[in-house]
């Protein structure tokens, strides 16, 4: 899986070792230390992109992929993909109908690391989805906002909430270990 680094950890890794030329030896350098995991990692807003379905369309339920999350007998939750994006779409008849819940969230193509796979709800308000790519998107206001944050260590591979609402990421780093975020503001902001 292909990760986000800055271009100073692309050189720092792209400079495995130096040969002197004529001198008959080759000088190796250290590896490259894995980069230590931001102790905050702020969620930007997520705008409409030109092209993609206005938050509101209906979506068929044969573009729903995955699981279906559900709050209560009536409300629920999924991911859909129509066209080429990848939208949040909710449901307030159980299932029936379903409709865009916000912009897309992922472009295919074009986004790789931005893909998502899995949704989860604490509650009609605080929605998130991850896995997959770097980032977990997350609304606390039903879907008229949804935020993005961009784990650029690694991949979320769970996202789960607490009793007190908090929103709780394990993110499984470059060097195999795994971080753990909470979130206290459903998703805006994440502390290590």
């Amino acid at each position: 899986m292909p990760f986000v680094s800055s271009p100073r950890g692309a050189v720092v890794t792209g400079i495995a070792s130096v040969a002197l030329l004529g001198s008959g030896f080759v000088l190796a350098t250290a590896a490259a230390s894995t980069p230590k995991p931001p102790k905050t990692v702020k969620a930007t807003r997520i705008a409409r992109q030109s092209g993609t379905l206005a938050p509101g369309s209906h979506v068929g339920s044969g573009k729903i992929a995955g699981q279906r999350t559900f709050t209560n007998a009536t409300r629920g939750f999924a991911l859909a993909s129509v066209g080429e994006a990848d939208y949040a779409v909710a449901t307030s008849d159980g299932g029936k109908t379903w409709k865009t819940d916000g912009p897309a969230l992922h472009l295919h193509a074009l986004q790789a690391p931005l893909v998502v796979s899995f949704i989860g709800a604490v509650n009609s308000r605080t929605v998130f989805a991850w896995g997959g790519g770097q980032v977990i998107d997350t609304t606390n206001d039903g879907g008229k906002t949804w935020y993005r944050a961009l784990f650029t260590i690694g991949s979320p591979i769970a996202v789960v909430h607490d009793f007190a609402g908090h929103l709780l990421a394990f993110v499984q780093s470059s060097g195999s270990s795994t971080v753990e975020y909470v979130s206290k503001d459903g998703g805006r902001t994440w502390h290590r």
